[in-house]
């Protein structure tokens, strides 16, 4: 399989400002630990700006880069086969970054002696259920990216109108996905207030967040197959 210069541009960006967010979040950690005002896990409220990342990857895979591939010669349909195969592995690359900071701040954590409790209700109950932690946030992040991509798509080729319909359509996606995992997003614009209940079993987990990242790529398809060109200054 041809790896897109979209994947690897996105991947090699993200994991340096993961690098630098990684050594930011593990300072403020530490001087939270070392003031004794540390009680739970640090990455647990850390994770809500990959979240907010991935959305904008989303945005600017439409936004930025399907501009740039018509205007070289490469069709809609070339574009959509390369967002996509780029979608499906930059989630997990994203889940596998974050599943990677809470092993190195479970291993922290144990050498401090301190606490690594957790404050919602996740998948997981305990950071160090590595599978768990990956299988939510690549949920998570299969549901934003394709949110963002429908949102990039919706105003790209509407305007300010696209947006009245993709802005709740792409929050219903991403509350759909943490229903499907029976968790309640940590968001305040997601309606924080609905209830959740835990699904019980893992099929639906799979299916519904399956259903809702192919839900969104088809979406944002339908929108963009025979988008014309527009001048981003006009």
């Amino acid at each position: 399989m041809r790896i897109p210069r979209l994947l690897i541009a996105n991947g090699m960006f993200a994991l340096l400002l993961w690098a630098g967010f990684y050594a930011l979040v593990t300072v403020l950690t530490i001087g939270f630990g070392l003031a004794g005002r540390l009680t739970h896990s640090g990455w647990e409220v850390a994770a809500q700006l990959p979240r907010w990342y991935a959305l904008f990857v989303g945005v600017a895979l439409i936004r930025e880069f399907m501009p740039m591939y018509i205007a070289h010669g490469r069709t809609r349909r070339r574009f959509a086969v390369d967002g996509l195969i780029t979608v499906t592995l930059f989630a997990p690359f994203l889940a596998a970054l974050v599943t990677l900071s809470y092993l190195l701040e479970s291993v922290l954590y144990g050498l401090a002696g301190w606490p690594q409790a957790l404050t919602r209700l996740h998948l997981f109950t305990e950071p160090t259920q590595l599978p768990l932690v990956f299988a939510e946030y690549l949920i998570e992040f299969a549901a934003w990216i394709p949110a963002g991509a429908l949102m990039g798509a919706a105003f790209y080729r509407f305007r300010g109108n696209g947006l009245v319909v993709a802005i709740p359509a792409g929050a219903l996606l991403i509350i759909t996905s943490y229903a499907a995992m029976g968790v309640q997003p940590q968001v305040p614009f997601l309606f924080t207030w609905l209830s959740f209940d835990a699904p019980g079993t893992p099929l639906v987990t799979v299916t519904g967040g399956l259903g809702v990242f192919l839900a969104g790529l088809l979406l944002t398809w339908a929108i963009i197959r025979d988008i014309p060109l527009r001048n981003h200054v006009a």
